[in-house]
Parts: structure tokens; sequence; C-alpha cells
């Protein structure tokens, strides 16, 4: 799951934030300390070729090694001084390069930099005080921040539940066992506990991380509009409510992405369906329609739908069926 990271950022640390967070790096300048691998995947985050970098240095006894290990993409990053949050960030990658770290901040002290680093995006300035972080998370409300913290699960969804403070792009890692454990999960939970709440958002981060892999853009499976992540939606082909504990774990197949303009409505509600491969309005909604609905409609019925093969084209069938009133459930269709 994601994580919320307290990074302290005042006196030199102040420093450090105008000159590489305030003022990004250019990607140039960190590619030689990638290998070939990483740096393909760092310069799809930049399209731009400026990147937020910030870094953490070992600390006595090299405590910091073990909290920045926890860091992945998708935590969000709050820099603070003077009892505030002043900015928040979110993580896309990490690595550590004593060498990258002594050429954009020097040394702290004498053999101390920061060589710790996480590249970040999605700066944004804030202003919070820390009072109400603590509150959030069950520090004592007064408590200052003093080193490079990263929260546990518990504290960091106190946050999350307390401030919509999230990426919609960078997901964290989650494997396919976390998966199938948060999936068969959920329907035991209480809807609105704290558990409920973590296994809901690690399925959907393991299905956003499976479809979009991080990316900023997707294209939707109905319209075949290419758009920001954040317009787009994991929608399941099957009801979620109605599939069996193997069908919900079939992710290759069952989902797809939809975009919140009208696509993931229309489907989620009926309207449309896909047959033999294409998007069909669905009789009983071709009455009653507005102009505005109707103009939409133009542009994807008739359209062939990406996500149409072998794999899932059973669920298709079901949504087709369900959702229409005028198909008849013995006839076999033919898909």
């Amino acid at each position: 799951m994601n994580h919320v990271i307290l990074q302290p950022s005042g006196g030199v640390g102040k420093e450090n934030f105008e000159n590489t967070i305030r003022k990004p790096v250019s990607l140039q300048r960190i590619l030689p300390y990638l290998n070939t691998q990483e740096a393909e995947l760092v310069k799809s985050y930049y399209p731009d070729g400026l990147v937020p970098v910030w870094g953490v240095v070992p600390a006595k006894g090299n405590r910091n090694y073990s909290k920045w290990k926890r860091v992945q993409a998708g935590d969000v990053a709050l820099f603070t001084a003077e009892m505030r949050v002043f900015a928040s960030g979110i993580v896309t990658y990490k690595f550590q390069s004593r060498e990258l770290a002594l050429e954009l901040w020097g040394r702290r002290e004498e053999q101390i930099t920061w060589e710790y680093i996480y590249l970040l995006d999605e700066i944004q300035e804030r202003d919070i005080p820390i009072q109400k972080v603590n509150q959030a998370i069950g520090y004592p409300v007064d408590n200052s921040v003093r080193g490079f913290t990263v929260l546990d699960d518990q504290r960091s969804n106190g946050f999350f539940s307390t401030f919509d403070i999230k990426s919609e792009i960078y997901n964290p890692s989650v494997s396919e066992e976390e998966y199938k454990d948060a999936v068969l999960a959920i329907d035991a939970s209480k809807p609105l506990d704290t558990v409920g709440t973590s296994v809901r958002r690690t399925e959907q981060t393991f299905l956003r991380k499976y479809l979009f892999k991080n990316k900023k853009t997707g294209i939707c499976s109905i319209c075949s509009e290419e758009m920001p992540v954040e317009f787009l939606v994991a929608a399941h082909i099957k009801k979620r409510s109605k599939c069996t504990d193997e069908e919900k774990l079939d992710f290759e197949n069952i989902v797809m992405p939809m975009c919140k303009f009208g696509c993931d409505d229309l489907f989620e509600k009926g309207f449309i369906s896909v047959k033999n491969g294409e998007i069909e309005l669905l009789e009983e909604y071709k009455k009653n329609l507005t102009p505005a609905v109707e103009e939409y409609l133009r542009k994807i019925i008739g359209q062939p739908c990406s996500y149409w093969h072998h794999g899932t084209r059973d669920y298709f069938e079901w949504h087709y069926n369900h959702h229409n009133r005028y198909a008849d459930p013995k006839v076999s269709q033919a898909w």
C-alpha cells in the first residue's frame, strides 16, 4: 500500500528543496547514474526532462537505510518546516547514488551526503499545520517532525482517511499473492472499517498498475481515446458483486480501462454492451435519449472494443445478457 513520508526540510534541507525540488533537475544529469532499464523507466515518467529529486543521509548507524528501503512508488512525501507541511510530492522511483548526491548537494559534513535518493512528481504547495497531521496519524498533537520517517500502514491509512492527497498515476508494487488475499478478504470486511479500506485500496492498486503500468496516459477501451489516467477507471466487465472468487482473481481478463467522461457510466448502467467485439446500444435504452447522449453514442456504437478477445468474451456475454431484457438467456449468442 501507499505510505506517507514525513520529510523535515528546514536549514540545509530548505536549500536542497529550493535547488532540486522547486527547481527540478535536468533528466540528463540523472541518467548516467542509472542502468539502461532504470533509465528507460525514469524517462517515461518525465517527458519534459525535469525531475524533482530528494535524498536522505545515512544518519548515525545508517538508521535511515531501513526506512528508505520501505519507500516505493506512489508514496506521499510531506515536506515540513516550522510545524507546517509546506509541500507534498509523489514518489516515482528510488536508487542509491553517492556520486549523484555529491554532484547535486555536496556534503552535509565530512564523508556524509544525501545518497539515498528518491525521485518525485506531482509537487504541490501546501499549508497544513503539523498538529492536524498528528491528529490524523495518531501522534501527540504537538509532536514535531525531527527526522526522516516512513509511516506504517495504520498511520498512513489515518492520513489518507483525513487528507485527499494521493496519486492516480503512480502505484506501489502489489504482488499477485497480496492481490489474491485482498480480493478474498473484501467481502468478509465491514464496509467502513480500516481493514476494508486497506484491502480495497490493495485490489485497486494492483489492477490500476496492471492496466496502466504507472504511465501518465491510457486508452479507454470503449471510445478508444487517449487521456490522462486520472480520467480512467479499472472497470469490471462482469459486475464484481456477481463474480465468483475465481473470476475476481482473473485480473488479466475481468477488468478493462474506461473513461469517466461517459463510457464507464454507460457500460455500468447497461446502456451499452459488447457483442462479437463491437459496441452496441441495448434495445431498451434506445428510447428517451437526449440529443447530448445520442451525440456521444454516435461516436462509439458499432466501433470495435479493444478488450474483446477469447479470454474476455464470456464476461462480455454475461454483461450483454444481464442488461438486455430482450436477450433470451436460453438462446446461445453468437459470441
